[in-house]
């Protein structure tokens, strides 16, 4: 019972995450501190409930954290992706482990891809029609525009269904 309130404590989060990125373009360090820091607990309740996971898989997901956020620091770095997504990837793939990681990354990926095609279709539109406008113009008004992109929203669709698949999990458990 316990390890479905943090579930659900969790998909909350995941639903906030979206919710922050949509309005303000940013995950905040303390939603990324919580959402990992709820990990830990989890373990624990899964063990009380009586479904432990094996210390292998819980190693093996701290493993898989850690390179996601060195993979997604040097993207930070390179200025390709935002603070918040870096600390955001990781906290979640924690949740995901080795069982729903793939699928949490495809499905991050493939919105994310989605949220950025949109507004690089919208910033090729606004830029031509500064284009059209006048040969002469200052490009720079074009080189303005918005172009940060709501990646949290993918994230936060794929730990929605890494918590989907957790519960689905546990519920054929206790049957």
């Amino acid at each position: 019972m316990l390890t479905i309130i943090l579930l659900i404590l969790f998909a909350g989060l995941m639903f906030w995450a979206a919710y922050t990125d949509l309005t303000r373009l940013t995950l905040s360090n303390r939603l990324c501190l919580i959402t990992a820091l709820l990990y830990p607990l989890y373990l624990m309740t899964r063990y009380l409930d009586g479904y432990g996971l094996p210390l292998e898989n819980i190693l093996l997901s701290l493993a898989i954290a850690v390179v996601l956020f060195i993979i997604c620091a040097g993207f930070f770095a390179l200025n390709v992706m935002g603070g918040g997504d870096v600390k955001f990837i990781p906290a979640v793939a924690l949740w995901a482990g080795t069982t729903h990681i793939l699928n949490f990354l495809l499905i991050t990926a493939v919105i994310g891809g989605l949220f950025a095609g949109k507004i690089i279709v919208q910033n090729r539109i606004k830029a031509s029609k500064y284009l059209k406008s006048s040969e002469n113009i200052n490009l720079s008004v074009a080189e303005k525009e918005e172009s940060a992109v709501p990646y949290g929203v993918g994230i936060a669709i794929g730990g929605l269904y890494v918590a989907y698949q957790i519960f689905t999990e546990i519920s054929r458990a206790s049957a």
